[in-house]
């Protein structure tokens, strides 16, 4: 199989694991993507997470102080680097997320033996979550591709320890 240097990051099923069944009560949203694994790439979940979350491309985290400096004045809380603090792990999967006042969000990084699936499930708890979230839900997907693409370039890249 031929290697791209540019990894695809596709849409794909949310998959079904034990700690995304049990990680919101009730799931008003939910999406997932794929990017496939090069040899040599971390087998660790962790390693893809923080490299998906702790380092997203310049335009993505540009985005994201943007949105710290907007929430504020319609009356939700920012969320910092902590909204993508890890809460739970497996062998193969790590939780992240908060929740908020408006939304409850998690995001999943499943490492499976050919690529790594990032899911999000989101519940939204009132008018402020759902006009935020309809916001929000156009660009995530874009977003998320990104995130992803650029975790396997580093990856790639850097290996890991």
């Amino acid at each position: 199989m031929v290697h791209s240097e540019h990894p695809r990051a596709a849409e794909t099923a949310v998959p079904d694991t034990p700690l995304l069944a049990s990680a919101l009560a009730r799931v008003d949203w939910s999406d997932a993507h794929a990017v496939e694994c090069r040899p040599g790439q971390p087998a660790d979940p962790q390693a893809w997470a923080d490299a998906v979350f702790r380092d997203p491309p310049q335009w993505v985290a540009a985005l994201l102080g943007l949105r710290e400096s907007l929430v504020g004045l319609v009356g939700i809380a920012r969320g910092g680097s902590s909204s993508f603090d890890t809460l739970a792990r497996s062998e193969r999967e790590v939780l992240l997320g908060t929740d908020e006042r408006h939304l409850d969000f998690r995001a999943s990084v499943l490492r499976e033996a050919d690529r790594v699936v990032l899911s999000t499930v989101v519940t939204l708890h009132n008018a402020r979550g759902r006009a935020y979230f309809a916001l929000v839900r156009p660009v995530h997907p874009v977003i998320v591709r990104a995130m992803l693409r650029r975790a396997a370039r580093r990856l790639t890249a850097h290996g890991h320890n």
